[in-house]
């Protein structure tokens, strides 16, 4: 468990925006905190993650390889 106690003066709007993410989350803003702290200090496995999850998120057409390929490669000639 935790074994360490950290003082952290924030500004209002911090604490607000913290507030925000755990209501939203269904968390306590110290879990959110610690997540944070956790993606700052070694961002690893899960940011990579995150990037994927948010890429997928925005639903961006996608067609065979070749076909994107070569739409790829025109666009860059200004061959559109």
């Amino acid at each position: 468990m935790y074994s360490e106690r950290t003082q952290v003066l924030l500004s209002p709007e911090q604490v607000a925006r913290l507030k925000r993410i755990a209501a939203r989350e269904g968390r306590s803003v110290g879990a959110v905190i610690r997540d944070a702290v956790d993606s700052y200090v070694d961002p690893g496995e899960d940011s990579r993650h995150q990037a994927i999850q948010a890429m997928f998120r925005m639903n961006l057409p996608v067609d065979d390889w070749e076909v994107m390929k070569e739409q790829i490669e025109r666009s860059q000639l200004g061959d559109w």
